[in-house]
C-alpha cells in the first residue's frame, strides 16, 4: 500500500509537525503530495524529523493540460526539493504532455482515473497492479480516495480499513482540506493506525519506490524489495 496525503496550502510548520508525528508513529513511509508554494514548509520539517518520505508535485487538471504551466510547476519544484521523481492529482486529468514528465524526471505520476490514452500500455503491470506505462520511463497509477467507512467503521474506527487482496497494489490519496485541517489529520492518523495493526500482512511504501517495485514484481526478490520500501 502506498499512501499519498495532499498537504493543505498554506499550512504552516507547527501544523504540518503535526502531521509528520502520525506517520513517524505509525512507522511507515508515506508520501506528501505538495505544491511548490509549499514545498520549503514541508522539505524544512520532514528533513528535522528524519522520517521515511517522498515529496510529491501536487498538480491539477488544469496545470497538466498546459505544457508552459506544467513545465514551470516542475521548475519551481525542483528548484526548492532538487529533483521531482513523482507526481499526484486528484481525478482522471487527460495526461497530454507525458513526454514532458518524463524529460523532467518525473517516473510516477498516482491518477484518480485513467484517460483514454490513444496507445495501449507498453509495459505490462503485475495483476491487481492498477498501473500502467503509455510511454516509456513514467509509470502511472490509478489511487483511490480513502475508503468510506460502514457503519460497524464509525463505531469501531480501527476495526474497518481498505479491502487489500494479497499480491495487490493499492494507492490511497488523501486529498487536502483547506477548510477541515482537523478532519484530515484525522482521517490520516485513522488510515496510519489501520496499516500499523495489520501485523505486516500489508507491505507499504512510497510513490517513487513503484518503478523498483514494478521492476521486481513476479522475480524472486519481490519480497527484498518490498521489505526494503517498508
Amino acid at each position: 500500500m502506498v499512501v499519498c496525503c495532499g498537504v493543505p496550502a498554506g499550512v504552516s510548520s507547527t501544523d504540518f509537525a503535526g502531521w509528520v508525528e502520525i506517520a513517524m508513529r505509525s512507522r511507515q513511509p508515506i508520501t506528501w503530495a505538495a505544491r511548490p508554494a509549499d514545498m520549503a514548509v514541508v522539505s524544512d520539517v520532514l528533513r528535522l524529523k528524519a522520517t521515511a518520505y517522498d515529496i510529491a508535485l501536487a498538480l491539477d487538471a488544469e496545470q497538466l493540460s498546459s505544457r508552459p504551466t506544467l513545465r514551470r510547476e516542475i521548475a519551481s519544484a525542483r528548484a526548492i526539493a532538487g529533483s521531482v521523481a513523482c507526481a499526484a492529482v486528484a481525478g482522471a486529468p487527460s495526461l497530454e504532455h507525458r513526454s514532458l514528465l518524463v524529460e523532467q524526471g518525473v517516473q510516477t505520476i498516482a491518477v484518480g482515473g485513467f484517460d483514454a490514452a490513444t496507445r495501449s500500455s507498453r509495459r505490462p503491470a503485475p495483476a491487481g497492479w492498477p498501473c500502467r506505462s503509455v510511454v516509456w520511463g513514467l509509470w502511472e497509477v490509478q489511487s483511490l480516495p480513502e475508503p468510506p467507512r460502514p457503519m460497524i467503521g464509525r463505531m469501531l474506527p480501527w476495526a474497518v480499513g481498505p479491502r487489500v487482496a494479497p499480491g495487490t497494489l493499492t494507492v490511497v490519496h488523501l486529498a487536502p482540506e483547506a477548510t477541515r485541517p482537523r478532519s484530515g489529520l484525522a482521517r490520516l492518523e485513522r488510515l496510519m493506525t489501520w496499516i500499523g495493526r495489520q501485523g505486516g500482512r500489508v507491505g507499504s511504501a512510497r510513490l517513487s519506490d513503484l518503478p523498483d517495485l514494478l521492476q521486481a514484481a513476479g522475480q524472486r526478490d519481490t519480497g527484498s524489495v518490498l521489505r526494503r520500501a517498508a
